[in-house]
């Protein structure tokens, strides 16, 4: 979620920001809106999430060093004061739609779940950061402690169902940090790879690997972690990761997702409360699901322009509370 100045941003990267962030958007609407994900989750919900941390690891990549302090700086006022500062706003009406009492909203902001990717995202980085000093540049040391990672995760999640401040999330996505980090800083030879004849042969394999998927029953949640198969998450979040990075980086602009790619952690804040709101509004007006999928897409339309008109609102107005000083 770290921004880049206009001069160093490199395009593709909001753009495959902006169509996950879109993604998710179409997911919430489907649970809030008809009670369920229509399209299976295991389709695409769970590698755009992934696909988020792998972005996180390219952006920590820089030729001119990696400096700890500038990061710590940059998680404390980009990631963790949002965190509070939006689930705190959002508590007391979450609190109603849900039952429960302020006393346990307040729980859940202080242990990290009121949001759980933006919290595990916070604690992958602050970890990946200090990864990123004992290692000394020494990549080997990086995929180790990602395999460490990785295997931690696995252990946690046969033991809790819900770990303080997502660590168990956190532990999931560094592998994923890692590998952004290193794609970045070997990029310029693996970007030989971006070509069309490249792209379809990694398209026939992820579908190949989705139907795989479909038929044995595979599951890959990851909020909460009930994962069947890690193994197989793992080649699958690496699969479909390079095969977006590969499409993505030869697509042409598009300025409007883009923007959406730019502001994602306002985004992603809103995409509970929106859908919630949006589906409530259509039941009131007795436009339900009914299994008219088209009804999915009217919602979310909406729910996608409710969201970007209230994002410009906060860029533009109180730019402070995402841990810009200005617009």
């Amino acid at each position: 979620m770290i921004q880049l100045s206009n001069d160093k941003r490199k395009h593709w990267i909001d753009l495959l920001r902006g169509i996950c962030m879109i993604a998710i958007l179409l997911d919430h609407t489907e649970i809030y809106y008809t009670g369920d994900n229509i399209i299976n989750y295991n389709f695409y919900v769970v590698n755009v999430l992934l696909t988020f941390f792998f972005i996180s690891g390219y952006l920590f990549y820089s030729a001119k060093g990696f400096s700890f302090k500038h990061k710590l700086l940059s998680i404390l006022r980009g990631i963790i004061m949002p965190y509070f500062i939006f689930t705190t706003a959002m508590s007391l009406p979450k609190a109603l739609v849900h039952g429960y009492g302020w006393r346990e909203a307040m729980v859940n902001i202080l242990t990290g779940q009121a949001s759980w990717f933006v919290a595990a995202l916070a604690v992958a980085e602050l970890l990946f950061s200090i990864i990123l000093v004992i290692s000394r540049g020494k990549n080997w040391i990086l995929c180790l402690a990602a395999i460490f990672s990785y295997l931690g995760c696995v252990v946690l999640s046969n033991i809790y169902e819900h770990t303080f401040w997502q660590i168990g999330n956190a532990l999931m996505a560094i592998p994923m940090l890692c590998i952004g980090y290193i794609y970045h800083e070997k990029e310029q030879y693996l970007c030989y790879f971006n070509r069309p004849r490249y792209s379809l042969f990694l398209f026939i394999l992820v579908v190949l690997l989705k139907t795989i998927e479909l038929y044995l029953g595979i599951n890959l949640l990851i909020n909460p972690i009930h994962v069947s198969n890690f193994v197989w998450l793992a080649g699958d979040a690496t699969l479909v990761t390079v095969f977006l990075v590969t499409i993505f980086q030869q697509l042409p602009r598009n300025k409007w997702i883009e923007w959406t790619g730019s502001h994602t952690i306002v985004y992603y804040f809103l995409c509970g409360g929106i859908p919630m709101g949006v589906g409530v509004l259509f039941e009131k007006l007795n436009f339900g699901y009914q299994g008219a999928y088209y009804r999915v897409i009217v919602a979310f339309l909406l729910v996608y322009l409710i969201a970007t008109i209230t994002t410009w609102i906060i860029y533009k107005y109180i730019p402070f509370v995402t841990g810009r000083l200005s617009n």
